[in-house]
C-alpha cells in the first residue's frame, strides 16, 4: 500500500467520485480476523439495494469505529461479491476523525451522500499519511477486557507490529503456544509499564504496539487472581486433549468423607488400591488419567541435526480403575 493508492478527491467532479457504502459491523472480532487473514469469512453487503460493481465499501468495526477495510467491488460470484482491491490499514484509522459530523453515522450501514463519500475517502487517505488525530481509551484489561476498538486495531495492524501477516492461529506472546486468534485476549502491556488504565499520553499507534495477544490462561496470570486459579494453571497440560487448567490431582490409598472432598474440590479420589504405574492427574475435559512422567516435554535438536526443531517426548496414558462419582462421566469411569 502506497500513499498514492487513495488519492485526494477534493479536485474531482462529483460524477467521478465513486458511490460509497458504509458497512458498520457489530461482529468486530470475526470481521477483524477475517480481514487480517484475508479469509472468506469477511461479509460484504449484498442484494439489489447493496453495492454493485465499481462501488466502494468501507467496513467499520467496534463502538467508536475503526476503519478495517476499503474495498472496490469487483465481479459477482453468485450472490457473493468479490472485491478487486482490499485496503487493510497498516496504520490505525478512526471513523470519527474522518470528517466533521461522521459521528452521526455511528453504528449504521447504508449509502453515504456524495459530499460525505468524498470526505470519507479523503479522510482515510489523510489518516493513512499522517496518522490518526486522536487516541482511544484502551479499557482496563485487568478489571474487564481491552476495549474492542483497540483489540480490533491490534488484529488489523498485526503485520505492522510483528512483520508478518496474521494467520488463523498465532503464538501467545508469553507461552508461545499456537492459539486460535478468535480465542486470544488483548493485553495492554503499556498500561502495566506506565501504571495507568488509560492511554497515558500514548498515541494510538503506540497504544496498538503496546497491546499483545495472549491465550486466556497467560492473560489471567498477568493480573491479580486467586490462589485456586493460580494452582489450576500451574498444573500440567493434559497430553490427551491439550487442555490447560483443567486437571485435578488424584489421591490414592485412603478414604475421604464427602465433607473432606468438598473442602478440596480440585482433587479426586482414585481408590484404596494403588495401581502401578500410578496416575497422578485427572483431566476433567477428556477424562484421561496420566502420570507426570508422560507429560509432553520439548527439546531442541542440535545444530548438526538440522536446526532448532522441536522434538516431542511422550508416553502412553494410564487408566485409573473405578474412579467413583466423577462429574461429566456417563458410566463413572473417568477414562471413558
Amino acid at each position: 500500500m502506497t500513499r498514492e493508492t487513495l488519492p485526494s478527491l477534493s479536485a474531482l467532479p462529483a460524477w467521478l467520485v465513486p458511490s460509497v457504502y458504509l458497512n458498520w459491523s457489530s461482529d468486530w472480532l470475526t470481521e477483524s480476523v477475517a480481514i487480517a487473514t484475508r479469509a472468506p469469512d469477511h461479509r460484504l453487503p449484498g442484494g439489489p439495494d447493496g453495492p454493485q460493481r465499481g462501488d466502494v465499501v468501507v467496513t467499520v468495526l467496534g463502538d467508536a469505529g475503526v476503519v478495517a477495510a476499503v474495498e472496490l467491488m469487483g465481479a459477482s460470484d453468485g450472490e457473493s461479491w468479490v472485491s478487486d482491491d482490499l485496503f487493510g490499514p497498516d496504520r490505525p484509522i478512526v471513523w470519527a476523525d474522518l470528517f466533521e459530523g461522521a459521528d452521526t453515522y455511528t453504528g449504521s450501514s447504508g449509502w453515504l451522500p456524495p459530499e460525505h463519500a468524498r470526505l470519507v475517502l479523503d479522510g482515510v487517505a489523510e489518516q493513512f499519511r499522517a496518522g490518526p488525530v486522536h487516541t482511544l481509551d484502551p479499557g482496563d484489561c485487568g478489571a474487564g477486557e481491552t476495549a474492542p476498538d483497540v483489540h480490533a486495531l491490534r488484529i488489523l495492524g498485526h503485520r505492522a507490529v510483528t512483520g508478518w501477516s496474521m494467520r488463523r492461529e498465532e503464538r501467545c506472546a508469553t507461552c508461545e503456544r499456537f492459539v486460535d486468534v478468535h480465542r486470544m485476549q488483548a493485553h495492554d502491556d503499556g498500561a502495566v509499564r506506565l501504571g495507568t488504565t488509560t492511554a497515558g499520553g500514548r498515541t494510538l499507534e503506540q497504544l496498538v504496539r503496546d497491546v499483545h495477544l495472549l491465550c486466556e490462561q497467560c492473560h489471567d496470570l498477568m493480573h491479580a487472581h486467586t490462589v485456586a486459579s493460580q494452582r489450576a494453571r500451574m498444573r500440567p497440560q493434559c497430553p490427551g486433549c491439550g487442555a490447560r487448567g483443567k486437571t485435578k490431582r488424584i489421591v490414592w490409598g485412603m478414604t475421604f468423607q464427602d465433607d473432606v472432598m468438598n473442602a478440596e474440590p480440585d482433587v479426586v479420589y482414585g481408590g484404596f488400591e494403588v495401581p502401578v504405574p500410578t496416575p497422578e492427574w485427572y483431566c476433567t475435559e477428556c477424562h484421561a488419567n496420566f502420570a507426570s512422567s508422560v507429560i509432553a516435554s520439548r527439546a531442541l535438536t542440535s545444530a548438526d541435526a538440522g536446526g532448532a526443531g522441536v522434538v516431542a517426548v511422550t508416553g502412553s496414558l494410564s487408566a485409573v480403575p473405578d474412579l467413583p462419582d466423577l462429574p461429566d462421566s456417563p458410566d463413572g469411569d473417568p477414562a471413558a
